[in-house]
């Protein structure tokens, strides 16, 4: 662990464990397949500022010690390394007889989720729902989330695929800045490669390409950042539709085609604005873009490079046809793209070459209907995305 570059400060158990009153349920903001989240203050002689400092302890406790280790190494190796400011900065580490922990800056205003789709929940407070329910808010998260995964896409190296996009993946700062969270399962690519093998990430999110070739690349992060962008938009979640749409994919573009697109755009949302006009214009950008994110053939689908630009204004909303192509396996150019589509190694594949092909569910306690809707698998176990 001390050789890894760019190694994060070693935090000392006890003072984690006191913080967090030895780990008590209350302390508790979230889980998953791979462990638990814990809120707590580090004392001042703990923390890397010299001061009292509130972080996220991700405490990770699978049944079998070394696949802890593992699942601890796999993260640590990738979100280390990274450094921008939209995305949830590692403060630390720790390790005690088998159990891996790591340190994370507390995001005050918690995962996205929390805000789009459970407004009337007791636990909210009213600023936080005038927050988000305010477009400038909205329009900047999306931005925020573009900008951090345009960085891991293209600027950082090696490349990254997050490959479980989604917005309690999101999490918001005190300002209700949007950072990309939990790279739990997030691979990187080798320089002369353009895909990882192996399938993970949560349903509703995943794009048909990755479904069924099992090869992640920079155009399924995409997909399912698509998929965020028109839940950002609409205040849905991805299967918060009618039985015969399935999808918010299909709903939106049903209503594309139907010439109601604007149709989507959450209503809470409009009610609180002023200058209407602006916010049409700009909630079509993105309910475009969404749908192109979405496009079922991923060659058809933006860059993080273009995607930014749209948002930003730089470039015009993409053209996106009135009804949904074709979904198309394997692609025409396939030959022509065998780099996309041939096995890669990468830091993900090392710890699974042997589980690549095998999907393990990880059923959460609440039906995908309720809380979040969300079911996570990733080939070497279940996923690390958090559950309120």
């Amino acid at each position: 662990m001390q050789q890894l570059p760019g190694v994060p400060t070693q935090v000392d158990y006890a003072d984690i464990r006191k913080a967090t009153k030895n780990f008590h349920e209350t302390m508790k903001l979230g889980k998953g397949g791979f462990g638990a989240v814990y809120r707590c203050k580090l004392p001042a002689a703990a923390s890397r500022t010299g001061q009292e400092m509130e972080v996220a302890v991700k405490k990770f406790m699978r049944e079998f010690e070394d696949r802890r280790y593992d699942d601890f190494l796999a993260e640590v190796s990738i979100i280390n390394r990274l450094r921008h400011k939209n995305i949830v900065p590692l403060v630390g580490w720790s390790y005690n007889k088998g159990e891996p922990l790591l340190v994370y800056e507390y995001m005050t205003n918690g995962s996205l989720d929390r805000h789009l789709f459970q407004r009337s929940s007791k636990g909210n407070k009213k600023h936080e729902e005038a927050a988000t329910r305010h477009w400038d808010t909205r329009y900047r998260i999306v931005r925020d989330i573009a900008t951090g995964l345009h960085y891991v896409h293209h600027e950082h190296e090696p490349m990254v695929l997050h490959r479980d996009i989604k917005a309690s993946n999101i999490m918001l700062d005190s300002t209700f800045g949007a950072r990309l969270g939990d790279f739990g399962i997030a691979c990187t690519v080798a320089v002369d490669r353009s895909s990882v093998t192996g399938i993970a990430g949560t349903i509703g999110y995943i794009a048909p390409d990755y479904a069924i070739s099992h090869r992640a690349t920079r155009q399924s992060d995409i997909y399912a950042f698509g998929v965020l962008i028109l839940e950002i938009v609409t205040g849905k979640k991805s299967g918060d539709v009618s039985r015969d749409d399935g999808h918010i994919t299909d709903w939106v573009w049903r209503l594309h085609q139907e010439g109601k697109l604007l149709e989507a755009v959450d209503s809470g949302v409009l009610a609180t604005e002023d200058g209407q006009e602006d916010v049409a214009e700009e909630a079509k950008r993105l309910l475009l873009l969404g749908l192109a994110c979405t496009n079922p053939n991923p060659s058809n689908r933006p860059s993080m490079v273009e995607v930014v630009q749209i948002i930003t204004k730089l470039a015009p909303p993409p053209e996106v046809p009135l009804e949904r192509p074709t979904f198309v396996w394997p692609p025409d150019d396939w030959r022509t793209r065998n780099s996309l589509y041939s096995t890669a190694m990468s830091t993900c594949d090392k710890s699974s070459a042997s589980t690549t092909t095998e999907l393990v569910l990880f059923s959460q306690e609440q039906p995908p209907s309720a809380t979040t809707g969300e079911q996570s698998f990733d080939s070497r176990a279940a996923s690390g995305g958090m559950e309120p």
